[in-house]
């Protein structure tokens, strides 16, 4: 609030991973936002971002708690959203992400982040996202820090860093880590997340940004654009007192009420010289204005972010608003036909009839939709959504990189398998030799033999019987002028450990993903 800020000497950063670094809080909305029709409760954007500060808290506050017990949503929101992330984890980060922390490690700025969710859980979703190594410290929710907005977490992080708040930055996305950072007397850049910036956020950062990209702009070129100049211009300095500047302040937005650009410079010199002289005539932040704010003021023009170092960035981040705007319309045509699992909800069979969504297509399918904010119904033709190009090049990797798994699995059993018949040719004298060792090898290899060759047998006489063009099992083998007898039975035994490969790889999966969501079902 009224405490100079500035980017100058800053050794920490600290970002929020959700609606910061990863698009979280969006995601959480839309879900939870489908959850309250299910309750008749109309959930909107503002009162879901008042609500964000911890994973313990914020459920609590909303009507629906006196049906289904806050930490049940909890846990179904963050065990849905992690399973969806694990299918596009490229795609929940948000613009400028990358480009933003590399500018920091260049800077030699060291980078913590804050959740306000399980810190495991946190470190999951930026090894997803293959951030973790850029970071230096993450801190969660479920720390025995108070929630936000008290300060605890800011200063716990402070105290691990080793630094001090004025050389520290908060990036910002919601309120009331915002007021825990100004409680702190912590540099703060405002990003935009989930709602339009309210006009009573200015005075308490240094800047607002609207992507992680304009945070980079904001570090490049605003040490060059001091309210200073301005002073001789509008005629306000540090030097006046409150009251004059007040004054001046009220003269001069009448005088260029017509000119909203004017407007704008006038109140963010206001702003700066009233720090200055509050900075100056105390010490300390007035405590009282870190109460509860009732008062909603009207959001800050799009002239407020204005720079004509960062046009670019700014074309680029309204594009970016503009694609990821949810279909809000949509919205009421779906409470019916999303959640119909009524019964999910009630007392503690809610704990008992749930299952991992991974299993389930359908489910997969259903819970897309819901976390992406678009309808299950039928959308007009000007409404159909188009992959991006990145989502595209993630598919077609993805489709390379199963064919190159797919072609390394075939080449290293085909060696094996090759590799056991040179064995068994070079030792086939000691394995028909009569004796006990010998005698336990030759039975291993002749059930394995025959339980292959059984398996063919039936598959291709079965075949022939419906199909005749597809040979039977004794043509098959016979050889031709190409592949010897020998030959075929190799790549019949090839064909065959593959696929067992494959079961084996497929089986080991499931098991893997079935104790990683129970055990993550019984953590949260």
């Amino acid at each position: 609030m009224f405490y100079k800020q500035t980017i100058n000497n800053i050794k920490v950063v600290i970002l929020s991973l959700d609606g910061g670094l990863l698009d979280l809080n969006r995601l959480r909305f839309n879900y939870f936002k489908r959850i309250c029709k299910t309750h008749n409760f109309e959930l909107t954007k503002d009162i879901f971002e008042e609500a964000l500060g911890n994973m313990k808290t914020m459920y609590n506050d909303f009507p629906i708690s006196k049906d289904i017990n806050p930490d049940d949503i909890n846990k179904l929101i963050e065990r849905d959203l992690y399973e969806y992330a694990k299918l596009k984890p490229e795609t929940i980060k948000k613009e400028g992400t990358d480009e933003l922390l590399q500018f920091f490690k260049q800077k030699e700025i060291k980078i913590a982040v804050v959740s306000t969710h399980k810190t495991k859980r946190a470190i999951q979703y930026l090894q997803l996202t293959r951030l973790y190594d850029k970071v230096d410290f993450v801190i969660g929710g479920d720390s025995d820090n108070l929630p936000l907005p008290d300060t605890a977490v800011l200063k716990t992080t402070l105290e691990q860093m080793n630094c001090k708040p004025s050389e520290a930055i908060v990036i910002a996305n919601y309120p009331n880590l915002l007021y825990a950072a100004n409680q702190c007397l912590i540099n703060v850049i405002y990003l935009s997340d989930l709602c339009l910036v309210q006009e009573s956020i200015g005075p308490r950062v240094f800047k607002i940004a609207r992507n992680n990209l304009e945070i980079i702009n904001i570090f490049l070129f605003a040490r060059y654009d001091t309210m200073e100049i301005f002073s001789p211009l509008l005629g306000m300095s540090s030097d006046m007192d409150i009251e004059t500047l007040d004054k001046t302040y009220a003269k001069l937005l009448e005088e260029y009420q017509n000119d909203q650009q004017l407007i704008e410079l006038v109140r963010n010199t206001y702003h700066y010289f009233l720090g200055e002289i509050a900075n100056r005539e105390a010490d300390t932040v007035n405590t009282s204005l870190f109460e509860d704010e009732d008062v909603i003021v009207a959001p800050v023009d799009d002239e407020h972010f204005s720079n004509p170092q960062s046009i670019a960035t700014l074309e680029k981040s309204i594009e970016e608003v503009l694609e990821s705007e949810e279909v809000s319309e949509t919205d009421n045509e779906i409470a019916d036909t999303v959640f119909k699992r009524e019964n999910l909800y009630q007392d503690d069979e809610f704990s008992k009839t749930r299952t991992a969504i991974g299993c389930d297509p359908e489910r997969v399918n259903e819970l897309m939709d819901i976390i992406n904010g678009n309808s299950g119904t039928k959308l007009e033709e000007g409404e159909l959504f188009e992959k991006s190009n990145d989502e595209i090049l993630l598919e077609k990797r993805g489709l390379l990189s199963y064919f190159i798994n797919f072609v390394y699995t075939v080449i290293v059993v085909g060696l094996i398998s090759f590799l056991g018949l040179i064995i068994f040719i070079g030792f086939e004298d000691f394995i028909q030799r009569p004796g006990i060792v010998a005698g336990i090898i030759k039975s291993i290899i002749d059930f394995y033999v025959n339980l292959v060759l059984s398996i063919y047998a039936v598959i291709f006489n079965s075949l022939n019987a419906l199909l005749s063009f597809i040979p039977d099992y004794s043509s098959l083998i016979a050889g031709n002028g190409l592949l010897s007898t020998m030959a075929v039975k190799l790549v019949l035994f090839i064909i065959f450990n593959v696929i067992i490969v494959y079961i084996v790889k497929m089986i080991y999966l499931l098991i893997t993903e079935a104790e990683e969501d129970d055990a993550n079902f019984a953590e949260d």
